[in-house]
């Protein structure tokens, strides 16, 4: 079955006041001026009548501009409160093309909130005045959701106000409101009834007939609290005419239940009562599969007559639920069925084949059904609210079932939690090693860890995956997975293979993560193989799912910064890399490296050399023993221009003694080039030959063009033989001009410059119009002035940086740091080594130093 968005059901409708309810006038009088302040704040205790009050001043005074949102303990999760609120609200969002959805829908990670909150805001209609419900808003305590809360009051538009109905003073910050004068409270002393109110309530409302005295003796026992008013005239005709009124209250609420309403129900009504009170929401259709034994309308009218407390959710579609104060108590009774996890599963299915699937799932979740829960979640969009169902299933329970666990496992990978991905891994690891599906898991390490161990790597087939009968989306990202690693041992035409086959599951499903991923990995291998024009073309259909993803947007202006690298267009680098400092999330180390070492590299073609050097150490320093794929391109830098000698050796070293049995052309290039600069030329003619060849059978222009100018370094430097390295230099150019590849030429510009002058009649002879213009312009990288003042902003220092500056000044350590600012250990070890690159220090105390110094010429200008 299909399944369309996990619908919000009943939670958005406003409970509908009971017939004859009493008009609460001078209350009315009060809420009608709700449209002046940010929030009203209705506190009172369980039962105190906050919900007819306010759908009855509705129902009277507001009826097309209010909104209503009860709330649950599920509701209590940010993702899931924030799509109830988004759909509550979607009528009054100037939302044509439904962006606002997709840009929620595609973000499973918290920070990005702060992005989508103000977007929500702005997208709010200001024509009307409107007025939000949150019923039961004691259920929301949760930290993070209520500090995005205090934001959305803090930046609420004029014309809307928020009323909060809650038992207990809420978690938000009401200070700042208060002294502005901008919330209306209402509290539980204003809201219990008056004695008329009382008397009113008691003839109209519960329709009793007047006699002998005894309303004056309920209203004094209830003291103005509706529901033991309520409780008080249900049990009047069954009691003891000559039984003392006692006075109730809500600490004896269960006794008073069992003893003076309950008892005196029929049997068929106590169970239908305790039956369906385990339920959320019910209607005759639902009861019909769910209690087929029972007359439902029949029974209906029975417990409506005695005035239960029953609510009216829909009245046309006679859909109800019961009053949390009845609720409560039938929970508790339905504890004692022996039945009633076989009746939960029931209303699971029932709710699911009526298309309800999230009361489904919290009926699967009552009886800890795990099972059935990731079946449901798989078959079901991949939307922030899916995912956040996703988190509630303990780790434990994934072992169970592996498509799950690998979707779960992405889950968490695409809110960039690397530190439970971590956790997921290994979980799985130590779980399921008999399972032959465990090789699809294998290695997944290499999205959230330094991985280098590709000989260790046996890339599962096409037919292999297959035989693994996962489902679609699961494929996928395995197809990405494999692909990855064929990528990164240079297999590039197999790994596009393998990323077309999961890029025709994204146009089946539309779901966006396997979009983006087989996007990311695409835009890499396009670019390693000089397929720059169709790698620009990837990065704008990239772009466009940047609003359903943006906490990809670093990842996205991080990678086509590389691209214009490589063609020298270092004034659009430096643009692209400004976004991605703008964009670059708290805590996802791996981001954040990727874009030092791209920052490092824009540095050395800007000639900003001093910059260079201490990204350049920090990042690589620690990361050569552990990843010489990861560092091979950045240190061709520093090994060609003849510094850092120690790290030319310490790769050969790696390289040779690595015992890797898997060819990576990056390693490949710069071990040719740390041959030749250690005079073992025939060695580095050996290796680059190899590599040629190789890249030309796979046509990939960007190793061709190194490799022969790399090779007409050598012989040049051999007196090797004057026309082939001609036709090397010519092939080079001939490769390079469709596609603007101009980095190799300023990489290896002492050969260029040498071979124009030498070979100028030469080129003129055999050379397009296009490509003389190409290599005459050649290594003179395209950076206008702006952008050469422009390069030293990319040092500023981000706000999280400060923060880190401060605590370094304060002599916290990192795992003080950690703990202080909510992020990992790893974010604090990569925002200090943006602190030593960006001030250019090496040490704690002259970070310090030379950053206050850096914040007080900040403040001064």
């Amino acid at each position: 079955m299909e399944l369309k968005d996990p619908i919000i059901s009943v939670k958005l409708r406003m409970p509908q006041p009971r017939k004859n309810y009493i008009s609460r006038h001078a209350l009315f009088e009060q809420l009608t001026k709700m449209t002046e302040y940010k929030v009203t704040l209705v506190k009172a205790g369980a039962g105190s009548g906050k919900t007819t009050l306010l759908s009855s001043f509705i129902k009277e005074k507001a009826p097309n501009n209010a909104r209503w949102i009860t709330l649950e303990d599920n509701a209590n999760q940010v993702f899931i409160f924030w799509r109830y609120v988004l759909e509550a609200l979607k009528d009054f969002i100037q939302d044509v093309k439904n962006d606002l959805f997709e840009y929620f829908d595609g973000n499973i990670q918290t920070e990005y909130l702060w992005h989508f909150l103000p977007l929500f805001i702005n997208k709010i209609n200001h024509d009307t005045n409107i007025i939000l419900v949150l019923d039961d808003f004691h259920m929301i305590t949760e930290p993070f959701l209520i500090s995005t809360l205090d934001y959305f009051i803090e930046n609420l538009p004029e014309n809307l106000h928020l009323v909060l109905l809650t038992r207990n003073l809420p978690a938000i910050y009401l200070g700042s409101m208060a002294a502005e004068g901008s919330i209306l409270v209402l509290e539980e002393e204003a809201i219990r009834f008056k004695r008329e109110e009382s008397m009113d309530f008691l003839i109209n409302t519960m329709d009793l007939k007047e006699d002998n005295g005894h309303f004056n003796e309920m209203i004094e026992a209830s003291g103005g609290w509706i529901v033991g008013l309520q409780l008080l005239a249900v049990s009047l005709k069954d009691r003891d005419s000559n039984a003392p009124w006692l006075s109730i209250s809500d600490r004896m609420i269960d006794d008073y239940l069992t003893h003076e309403i309950f008892v005196y129900l029929s049997v068929e009504e106590q169970d239908f009562l305790v039956k369906t009170g385990i339920l959320r929401y019910f209607n005759e259709d639902f009861c019909r599969r769910y209690l087929p034994e029972v007359s439902f309308l029949s029974m209906m009218e029975s417990i409506l007559k005695k005035n239960l407390f029953v609510i009216h959710m829909d009245e046309s579609a006679r859909v109800y639920r019961y009053h949390s104060i009845l609720s409560e108590y039938l929970g508790k009774m339905a504890d004692r069925l022996k039945d009633k996890e076989a009746l939960q599963r029931l209303a699971a299915k029932i709710y699911y084949d009526a298309g309800d699937y999230e009361e489904s799932l919290y009926h699967l979740f009552a009886v800890k059904d795990y099972g059935k829960i990731m079946e449901q979640l798989l078959s079901m969009p991949q939307t922030a609210l899916t995912y956040a169902y996703m988190m509630k299933v303990p780790m434990e329970e994934i072992a169970g079932n592996v498509d799950f666990a690998f979707q779960y496992f992405f889950c968490y990978y695409a809110g960039t939690d690397a530190e439970v991905c971590e956790k997921i891994y290994w979980f799985v690891l130590n779980n399921i090693k008999e399972n032959k599906i465990f090789e699809a898991f294998k290695h997944t390490d290499m999205f959230f860890s330094d991985f280098s161990n590709f000989r260790l790597v046996k890339v599962l087939s096409l037919d292999q995956i297959k035989e693994l009968h996962l489902n679609p989306v699961t494929t996928s990202f395995l197809l990405i997975k494999e692909a990855y690693f064929l990528y990164a041992t240079s297999h590039y035409n197999e790994a596009l293979e393998y990323l077309t086959m999961a890029q025709e599951t994204y146009h089946k499903t539309g779901n966006i993560y396997i979009g983006i991923y087989v996007m990311a990995v695409m835009t890499q291998i396009y670019e390693d193989i000089g397929e720059l024009n169709i790698c620009l073309k990837r990065y704008q259909e990239m772009e466009s799912m940047l609003l359903e993803i943006p906490s990809l947007t670093s990842s996205y202006y991080i990678g086509i910064s590389g691209v214009y690298i490589r063609q020298l267009k270092l004034h659009k680098a430096y643009e692209t890399l400004e976004a991605a400092r703008k964009s670059l999330p708290a805590d996802s180390d791996n981001i954040e490296k990727a874009y030092l070492y791209t920052l490092a590299e824009y540095y050395y073609l800007a000639g900003e050399n001093d910059k260079t050097e201490q990204i350049l150490m920090e990042v690589i320093g620690g990361e050569l023993s552990k990843n010489i794929y990861y560092c091979a391109k950045i240190i061709r830098y520093p090994i060609c221009r003849g510094s850092h000698m120690e790290l030319s050796k310490q790769f050969a070293d790696s390289y040779e003694n690595s015992e890797i049995d898997v060819k990576q052309m990056d390693c490949e290039l710069l071990f040719a080039t740390i041959l030749l600069e250690n005079n073992k030329e025939d060695k580095a003619l050996e290796v680059i030959n190899s590599l040629i060849i190789t890249a030309r059978k796979s046509q990939n222009k960007m190793k061709i063009i190194e490799g022969d100018l790399l090779k007409a370094r050598i012989l040049n430097r051999k007196g090797g033989n004057k026309r082939e390295i001609l036709n090397l230099f010519l092939e080079s150019i001939s490769y390079a001009v469709e596609n603007e590849i101009a980095h190799p030429f300023w990489f290896e510009k002492d050969i260029t410059e040498k071979l124009k002058k030498e070979f100028e009649l030469d080129l003129k002879k055999k050379l397009t119009e296009e490509e003389w213009d190409f290599i005459m312009n050649m290594g003179k990288p395209e950076m206008n002035q702006e952008s050469l003042r422009n390069c030293r902003d990319l040092c500023d220092l981000t706000e999280r940086e400060i923060e880190v500056l401060k605590e370094l000044a304060q002599g916290s350590s990192n795992k003080q740091i950690a703990a202080k600012l909510y992020i990992s250990l790893a974010t604090v070890k990569s925002h200090i080594i943006n602190l030593y690159g960006k001030l250019g220090v090496n040490n704690r105390v002259a970070a310090v130093n030379k950053g206050l110094e850096y914040i007080r010429d900040k403040r001064s200008n």
